[in-house]
C-alpha cells in the first residue's frame, strides 16, 4: 500500500503545468536561474504571483525580500532551456548560450510570457521557500504555445 507521500506525489503527476524558469541575480550581479513548475498568480490587485523554491536550489537565497526577479513562461520550442535550468550538473551552462538577455534582471529571449516581479515576502515551509512576489511588468507572446509539463514529461 502507498504512503501519503507516494499518493501525493501520483496524484501531483496528473496535475499538467506550464513550464517557467525562474531567474534572478545575487548583490554582485552573478545569474541565477531554476526551472518550476509551481507558479501560480496570487492576487489581481495588486499583480502578484507565487513562486515555490527548494531549499537546496542555488537561487534559494538569491530571492530575499526587494530582489528582483523574472518569471519566463517557456513555449514549446524552449524544453532544451528547461532541462538546463532543472538539471544541478548543468548549473554551470545555464547562461552559457543565447536564450538570454542578462543586461538587467535575467530573462529568457522569445517566451511565451516574461513576468517582472520584486520580492514581497518569503515563507518557509519545511524543504521550500514560498516566495510571493509584486508584478512590475509582463511581455507576452502574441499566440498561445506554452509548454506543458505532466506525468512525468512534456506534452505535446
Amino acid at each position: 500500500m502507498l504512503m501519503p507521500k507516494e499518493q501525493f506525489l501520483n496524484a501531483m503527476r496528473f496535475l499538467a503545468a506550464s513550464v517557467s524558469v525562474i531567474s534572478a541575480k545575487d548583490s554582485s550581479g552573478k545569474p541565477y536561474a531554476m526551472t518550476a513548475s509551481s507558479v501560480t498568480s496570487l492576487t489581481i490587485d495588486p499583480p502578484a504571483i507565487l513562486v515555490c523554491v527548494n531549499n537546496g536550489a542555488s537561487i534559494h537565497d538569491v530571492l530575499v525580500e526587494n530582489a528582483n526577479l523574472c518569471i519566463s513562461i517557456l513555449n514549446k520550442t524552449q524544453q532544451e532551456i528547461s532541462n538546463i535550468c532543472s538539471l544541478k550538473n548543468m548549473e554551470s551552462l545555464r547562461f552559457e548560450n543565447d536564450f538570454w538577455d542578462t543586461t538587467d534582471t535575467p530573462f529568457i529571449k522569445n517566451a511565451q510570457s516574461n513576468i517582472f516581479c520584486k520580492v514581497d515576502e518569503t515563507v518557509t515551509y519545511y524543504s521550500h521557500k514560498i516566495v510571493i512576489a509584486k508584478v512590475l511588468r509582463a511581455e507576452n507572446a502574441d499566440i498561445f504555445n506554452t509548454l506543458m509539463y505532466a506525468d512525468g514529461g512534456y506534452l505535446d
